[in-house]
């Protein structure tokens, strides 16, 4: 599993632990709200059934009561006495709840009352007498009414009549709902539960407590009704009231839940970066191989390029002398001379190959200074527009700017030179080829195809190209050794690899944009150095041999009698060597005789650099010159070490061993 995918699933897995987290939380609150709502609506069925009871046996003592009044006022078949109908009265004021009574006739007139005094009034239009006159045989219970004296009750009433069944009044009792709501404050197991005895119209009769819900409220309500009379118990709560306890009880729940949430989200968002962190790390652990893996074949192959230019060199050395040598005694304008200055051409051509193949080894020595990029370029484009095919259009911008960085010159010819050349051959049917330089200032690292853009300033040339382009996979590998998407009589594939050496050992990057059919942009990076300081120009001084024997040591025999010759064309007495330990030994018969020694570094069995410590011990103003085939920059740290005035680069050029000698003899006359 990839790093995307496994960082995809990680969050699918993050997101759903916390849905499901919400999920279990928000389904446990939906339980709890049932079972609240349900304990409730228990809770209410239980009182209002217990409710019901009481007010049942309270309602029926009074029917009792009034039935046996209206039982025993019909058997009698006569009206009934003021002795009864006071004995009635006083069994009816037995009970607590009844807070008066009275006995009317069948005209309305109250006959007997438990007031102080009977009230005149007539109950005609009353609902108390007129429902039982015209209903029959019912308990009828009147709606609450008010009193003089401010107090609220209800009539509960029965139809009297007389032996022959006819209508003879009614018996009245007045219940005081005060009782009621006292009752029910008593049996009330909850404080916000609300109690209310009413009739099967709606007309409240009794409650508790007596200021009625507020309407904002909605209220849970469970309703009994009265076995045999018009009445019911109704029990209810108001939801707040109800859901109070589960409110706060879910409030902590959703904080605790919101918590978990908000930890599993840091969680995730933390385990999210590690693995961008991680995947980061691998990226550039995978690019690090990468580099280190092509480092490793660069470095195989420097290995191997530096055991040629030895031997190669050397050859190249007696190649280009003996031509120089063949070209002092022909005339000029002769077909000898022309021939003996196209082989030195020819050498030139493979001094620079071996240079080339040269960039490859990391050891090698190379000593850099600030180098104007503008002049480079001017250069190379010169050269190149001069074998550009009239298909071919080609432009320069910015190079009027002085621009510097620290390299070799050489190098970054090389550089500039490969990259038109790759431009060039990548539009074989035509095209344009620009090259820009521009300076660019740098204020966040950034990684490149190669290399790494790091704060500061930094100089940009580009080379752009409409040519084929490259594929993504193909930008991938144009830096590895040999790698080319021409053919091979048209490349060896080692041209970006030499540019790619450079540039990292200037501490420079490059970066390549390309696409099929579109064209290449390859954008070179190298960081800006202050210019040189300015300094007056010497004529250059080149001095003439004067006689001095030079000892000439070297373990090639041809390369001996060579150097014998190019000295002696130079009026010097050359004395040659092919065994430093010869040399060694003549040196030290007679030191005086030798007023300079030109000697080879890789010899068997004593390398240059040793015998120039074994001479220096002796005579250690005596001026000696190395040459070498293959410089590094181990050579460079012991010849300063052991004394060496000058280091030559094979294959040696008659003016370059002139000046070296004239330096050198120079310096030891000092």
């Amino acid at each position: 599993m990839t790093s995307v995918e496994l960082r995809r699933w990680v969050m699918v897995a993050g997101i759903a632990l916390i849905v499901l987290i919400i999920g279990a939380d928000s389904y446990e609150a939906w339980a709890d709200y049932r079972r609240v709502k349900t304990d409730n609506q228990n809770l209410e069925v239980a009182l209002s059934r217990a409710v019901t009871e009481q007010t049942a046996r309270m309602i029926q003592e009074v029917d009792v009561v009034l039935s046996s009044y209206a039982a025993w006022a019909a058997a009698a078949g006569e009206p009934v006495d003021d002795r009864r109908r006071r004995v009635l009265l006083e069994q009816i004021m037995r009970l607590p709840f009844v807070q008066s009574a009275l006995v009317a006739g069948g005209d309305g007139r109250v006959l007997a009352s438990t007031q102080t005094e009977p009230a005149d009034q007539s109950l005609l239009h009353s609902d108390a007498f007129t429902a039982p006159r015209d209903d029959g045989n019912v308990l009828y219970i009147d709606r609450p009414d008010g009193a003089a004296d401010g107090s609220r009750t209800f009539a509960v009433s029965r139809r009297v009549e007389s032996g022959a069944g006819l209508f003879a009044g009614v018996v009245i009792a007045r219940i005081a709902p005060d009782y009621l709501a006292k009752f029910y404050a008593r049996i009330n197991v909850t404080p916000d539960t609300s109690i209310r005895l009413m009739r099967d119209d709606g007309a409240t009769l009794a409650q508790f407590p007596a200021a009625p819900p507020r309407p904002r409220d909605r209220n849970i309500e469970v309703a009994e009704k009265v076995d045999g009379y018009p009445i019911s118990v109704a029990v209810s709560r108001s939801s707040r009231d109800v859901l109070q306890p589960w409110i706060q009880e879910e409030e902590s729940s959703a904080a605790r839940t919101l918590s978990l949430a908000v930890l599993a989200g840091i969680l995730l968002m933390a385990l999210r970066s590690a693995l961008n962190r991680q995947e980061r790390i691998d990226l550039e652990k995978l690019r690090l191989e990468q580099e280190l893996a092509g480092i490793q074949r660069v470095e195989a192959l420097g290995f191997l390029a530096a055991s040629v230019p030895h031997d190669f060199n050397n050859v190249l050395t007696a190649i280009i002398g003996y031509a120089e040598l063949a070209g002092e005694t022909a005339a000029p304008g002769t077909q000898s001379q022309q021939n003996i200055d196209r082989l030195l051409a020819a050498t030139e051509r493979a001094r620079l190959l071996v240079r080339r193949v040269l960039t490859f080894d990391p050891r090698r020595s190379v000593s850099y200074r600030p180098t104007g990029i503008g002049p480079i370029v001017v250069e190379v484009s010169e050269q190149v527009r001069a074998t550009l095919p009239p298909s071919i259009e080609m432009s320069l911008h910015g190079m009027d700017q002085a621009i510097f960085t620290l390299g070799d010159p050489t190098e970054m010819h090389q550089v500039v030179m490969n990259l038109c050349s790759n431009a060039v051959h990548a539009m074989p049917k035509g095209g344009s080829l620009e090259i820009h330089l521009e300076t660019l200032d740098v204020r966040e690292s950034e990684s490149l195809a190669l290399g790494q853009l790091l704060p500061g300033r930094w100089a940009q040339l580009s080379v752009i190209d409409t040519g084929i382009g490259l594929a993504e996979e193909q930008t991938m590998s144009i830096f590895e050794p040999f790698y080319t998407t021409r053919s091979t009589a048209h490349g060896t594939g080692i041209g970006l690899t030499v540019v790619r050496n450079i540039i990292l050992r200037m501490n420079g990057a490059l970066d390549v944009s390309s696409r099929l059919g579109q064209g290449t942009r390859m954008a070179v990076y190298w960081p800006i150095t202050a210019a040189p300081a300015s300094t007056p120009r010497q004529a250059r001084q080149v001095e003439a041999g004067a006689g001095e024997t030079i000892m000439v040591i070297d373990d090639e025999k041809e390369l001996v009698a060579l150097t014998e010759e190019l000295l002696a064309s130079l009026s010097y007495e050359p004395v040659g060597f092919s065994d430093a330990r010869a040399a060694l030994d003549a040196f030290q018969h007679d030191p005086q005789r030798f007023d300079a020694i030109l000697t080879d570094e890789r010899m068997q069995p004593m390398g240059g650099l040793e015998f120039a410590h074994l001479i220096h011990r002796a005579e250690p103003d005596m001026p000696i010159i190395l040459m070498t085939a293959h410089r590094d920059a181990q050579i460079d740290a012991r010849a300063a070490v052991v004394g060496i005035v000058e280091i030559l680069d094979k294959p040696l050029r008659v003016q370059t061993l002139r000046e070296a000698l004239g330096r050198g003899l120079k310096s030891a006359r000092r």
